[in-house]
């Protein structure tokens, strides 16, 4: 008597067969869906980058954070000078107490050291806004320079040439200390671009 193994049975003809799915072929897509979908992707990033402490920033708040977004780019741009200090004193075989006390020997070497400074600060400052949207302290605050469709126009890179030029132009602190105690974005009521808090 032959007995049949009926395990490996394909049962597919018992179960009954899913019903398929009908998709609509994909539409091209509008040029003002493009903007609405960079909004979205910008409160995505806000969720993932935004500094949650300091979140839906106003007033003297997002003053506040502006003064600390600014010492953290400060600290950027000294770590930066000190690392090619320190690339300096070693191509020259010195100590680097030797080159910072040649710098500061010379009065007119210290000027011109200031002036560059200055300049570097602007072309970072500027850089990053541009292409960032804002510079490494305001990314860390949760800070943005100007909205999302605003970042898209041409005149936002001279906005923002004219916002760093009279921050930098008045002093770096008086406009700021102005600002602190107005409670308002003075740069950005003159510029016509104000600094947003993410969320």
């Amino acid at each position: 008597m032959e007995i049949r193994d009926n395990s490996n049975v394909n049962n597919d003809s018992l179960t009954p067969t899913p019903e398929r799915i009908i998709r609509s072929p994909l539409r091209p897509s509008k040029p003002a869906d493009i903007f609405n979908r960079l909004e979205m992707i910008e409160d995505d990033l806000s969720a993932v980058i935004g500094f949650h402490s300091g979140s839906k920033k106003s007033g003297i708040k997002l003053a506040l954070w502006s003064w600390f977004a600014a010492g953290l780019d400060a600290l950027v741009l000294i770590s930066t000078s000190c690392f090619f200090i320190m690339v300096f004193s070693f191509l020259m075989k010195t100590s680097p107490n030797s080159v910072i006390g040649l710098f500061f020997k010379n009065k007119n070497l210290i000027n011109v050291i200031g002036v560059l400074f200055l300049a570097i600060l602007w072309t970072y400052l500027v850089f990053m806004r541009i292409f960032m949207g804002a510079s490494v302290g305001e990314l860390s605050c949760g800070l943005r320079l100007g909205q999302p469709l605003e970042r898209l126009q041409f005149s936002y890179f001279l906005k923002v040439m004219f916002r760093t030029t009279l921050i930098l132009g008045t002093g770096v602190v008086v406009i700021p200390v102005i600002s602190l105690l107005l409670s308002r974005d003075i740069a950005g009521d003159i510029c016509g671009l104000k600094i947003y808090s993410l969320q």
